[in-house]
C-alpha cells in the first residue's frame, strides 16, 4: 500500500460507496472507532475520504453520485440500478480489528449501529460481534483471544 495512511498499514483496503458520504464518514468515526486520515484537499466533490481503522488497515470511502454511476455504466456493460438499494447490502462483509470488542459494541451500541450479533467467544480464538451501518454495511468487529495455532501449510 502506497501513501500517507496515518501510520496505519495493511496488506489490504475495502472501498465502499454511500449514498451521503460526509454523513456516513462522521458516523463511522463516532460509532465504530475510525479515523479520518483524508489528509489533502479535496481536488474535487467526490474524491474518498480515508478511514484509518482501530488496528490498521483502511476502509475508502466513495459517495454514489450520478458520475460514479454514469462511470460504472461506462466500464461494466451490464450495469443497472435496482428500483430500490437493498437495505442490508447481503453482499459482503468488513471484518475489523479492534482491542477491546465489549467496549467497542457499547461504542456502537450508544450510536444506535443495529446489532446482528453480541460479542461472543468464537471457537477460532476470536471475540467477535457484528453490527449493521445506517446505509445497511455489514461489519464485524473481532479481538484475538490467542494465537492462531499454525495450520497444515506452516509446518512445510
Amino acid at each position: 500500500m502506497s501513501g500517507d495512511t496515518g501510520g496505519h498499514t495493511a496488506g489490504m483496503s475495502v472501498n465502499l460507496t454511500y449514498e451521503r458520504r460526509a454523513e456516513a464518514v462522521e458516523w463511522l468515526c463516532r460509532a465504530f472507532g475510525f479515523r479520518d486520515i483524508t489528509r489533502r484537499k479535496r481536488s474535487h466533490e467526490n474524491a474518498p475520504s480515508r478511514l484509518a481503522g482501530p488496528c490498521g488497515g483502511m476502509v475508502v470511502i466513495w459517495e454514489r453520485t450520478d458520475d460514479f454511476k454514469d462511470w460504472m455504466r461506462s466500464r461494466a456493460p451490464k450495469f443497472h440500478e435496482p428500483g430500490e438499494r437493498p437495505w442490508p447490502y447481503l453482499s459482503h462483509s468488513v471484518t475489523v480489528h479492534v482491542p477491546d470488542v465489549d467496549e467497542h459494541y457499547e461504542r456502537s451500541q450508544r450510536e444506535a449501529a443495529a446489532a446482528l450479533t453480541q460479542p461472543k467467544d468464537q471457537p477460532w480464538g476470536v471475540r467477535s460481534y457484528a453490527a449493521l451501518d445506517p446505509e445497511g454495511h455489514q461489519w464485524e468487529f473481532v479481538q484475538p483471544l490467542r494465537a492462531p495455532s499454525p495450520g497444515p501449510e506452516a509446518a512445510e
